[in-house]
C-alpha cells in the first residue's frame, strides 16, 4: 500500500548518465581509449559533457571530428566499434550514485513508487552499470533495436505504459534538453536537473528555466507540483 506521501504516483522514471549515475569517466575513458588507436588528441571532461546525450555513436563521431579529424572512409565505424568493446569491459570503473539520489529513490520505492530508467546509452552497458548498485529498478532499457533514441517519445512512452496506466501520475527526470524534449513530446510531466552533464546556465540558454541543483531540491519541486507531501533533508 502507498503512504501518503506518494498518493498521486504511480511511476518516475529516469535518465541515466548525469541524472541517476555521473558516469562522465567511464565514458571519457572509453571515447580517448579510441582516439588514442588512431593517435588523436584527448578528449576533455567538458568536451565529453557536450557530446553526451544522443547515444555513443553520436558522441564518438563527435569527438572523432573534432580530436582525429583526418578519417579515412570506414574508420569512423571503426572507431565506434573500439570505443564500444572498451566500454562494454570497462562499464563502472567510476560511475557513481549522484549525492542524494539513493535515497531519494529509496523513498520513492518505500512510498508504493515503481522507478525506471530510460536512456540512449547502449542497453547491455547499461545493466552493467546498475547491476549491484543497491537500488532495484522496475523497469531499465537503454538503446535497442528498432526503438528510437530520445529526443524521439518512443523509448519513453513504452517505459511510460510499462509502469502505469494513466500516463498522468508517471513523470519523467532528466538533466538536457534532449530530456525536455523527450519529455515534451511524449506528453509527460518532466523535471530537469542541473548537476549533471549540463550546467543550469547551458540549460537556461536551450530555454529550460526551472531546474534542480540537488536532489532535496528536487524531492521539494516534485512535493510543491502536487505528486508528493513532505521534504527531503540535503
Amino acid at each position: 500500500m502507498k503512504t501518503a506521501i506518494v498518493e498521486n504516483m504511480e511511476a518516475v522514471l529516469f535518465d541515466l548518465d548525469g541524472t541517476l549515475f555521473d558516469t562522465l569517466e567511464d565514458i571519457r575513458s572509453a571515447i580517448n581509449y579510441a582516439l588514442r588507436a588512431w593517435d588523436g588528441s584527448e578528449a576533455s571532461p567538458d568536451d565529453v559533457r557536450r557530446y553526451v546525450g544522443r547515444g555513443l555513436r553520436r558522441a564518438m563521431a563527435s569527438a572523432a571530428a573534432e580530436h582525429c579529424p583526418r578519417l579515412e572512409e570506414g574508420e569512423e565505424e571503426l572507431m565506434f566499434q573500439l570505443m564500444k568493446s572498451y566500454y562494454r569491459n570497462h562499464p563502472a570503473v567510476h560511475a557513481r550514485f549522484y549525492p542524494g539520489v539513493e535515497d531519494l529513490l529509496s523513498r520513492l520505492k518505500a512510498g508504493g513508487v515503481r522507478i525506471g530508467i530510460v536512456s540512449n546509452k547502449d542497453d547491455g552497458i547499461l545493466h552493467e552499470i546498475i547491476a549491484g548498485c543497491g537500488v532495484e529498478f522496475d523497469y531499465a532499457a537503454g538503446e535497442r533495436p528498432g526503438v528510437p533514441l530520445k529526443p524521439d517519445p518512443a523509448a519513453l512512452l513504452q517505459a511510460a505504459d510499462s509502469l502505469s496506466p494513466e500516463r498522468d501520475r508517471t513523470m519523467f527526470v532528466g538533466d538536457s534538453e534532449v530530456d525536455a524534449e523527450t519529455g515534451r513530446r511524449a506528453g509527460i510531466r518532466t523535471f530537469i536537473v542541473s548537476w549533471g552533464f549540463r550546467s543550469r546556465e547551458e540549460l537556461a540558454a536551450a530555454g529550460i528555466e526551472e531546474t534542480s541543483e540537488n536532489a532535496s531540491e528536487l524531492w521539494n519541486r516534485i512535493s510543491r507540483s502536487g505528486f508528493l507531501s513532505g521534504t527531503m533533508e540535503k
